[in-house]
């Protein structure tokens, strides 16, 4: 008899990083750089970016962002996690995780049933959590995480991968 190996949710959002981190490659290629990454090469100084040729100027410039890039992201898992957990503290069971990991504009739905969005008690609780998450990010990236609550009686996941939703969580 065989058992078969599932794998955690943890890991399969490792997996679904891994392949947006392309994404912040192609970004920093476009010749977008963050301000503190500008920063920190200028203070390398001139005389380390001329002897490094500008080739590895440029993989240290996308590594910086890449790493920064699976830190906020890894920050985005984490909050969405969070809440998650809290809301089923008080058993309210919520129905999926949906992230898009756009490097502009990293954005989270959680979906719930109908029936708790008309409950004024899970709505209180629920909104206070997501903006308490909400200034936790903001702090730590001086960023706006856009993480919100939709219903899952009429969700339709097909639109939600069009729109760059690509990690799914259903519970």
């Amino acid at each position: 008899m065989s058992a078969s190996i599932t794998a955690s949710n943890s890991d399969l959002f490792k997996d679904y990083l891994d392949s947006c981190k392309g994404k912040v490659k192609s970004k920093s290629a476009d010749s977008y750089y963050h301000v503190d990454v500008v920063a920190e090469a200028y203070t390398k100084g001139f005389s380390d970016g001329k002897q490094s040729g500008q080739s590895e100027f440029m993989e240290l410039i996308i590594s910086n962002e890449i790493e920064k890039f699976t830190h906020k992201a890894n920050q985005i898992y984490i909050l969405s996690k969070n809440f998650i957990s809290f809301l089923e503290k008080d058993n309210y069971k919520l129905t999926g995780l949906y992230i898009n990991l756009t490097p502009s504009r990293p954005s989270v739905i959680i979906s719930v049933s109908d029936k708790y969005l008309n409950d004024d008690l899970f709505v209180e609780k629920a909104y206070s959590k997501l903006f308490e998450n909400k200034k936790i990010f903001n702090k730590l990236f001086n960023e706006h995480l856009d993480i919100g609550l939709l219903s899952s009686d009429s969700l339709d996941e097909e639109i939600l991968r069009d729109d760059g939703f690509g990690y799914i969580e259903k519970y």
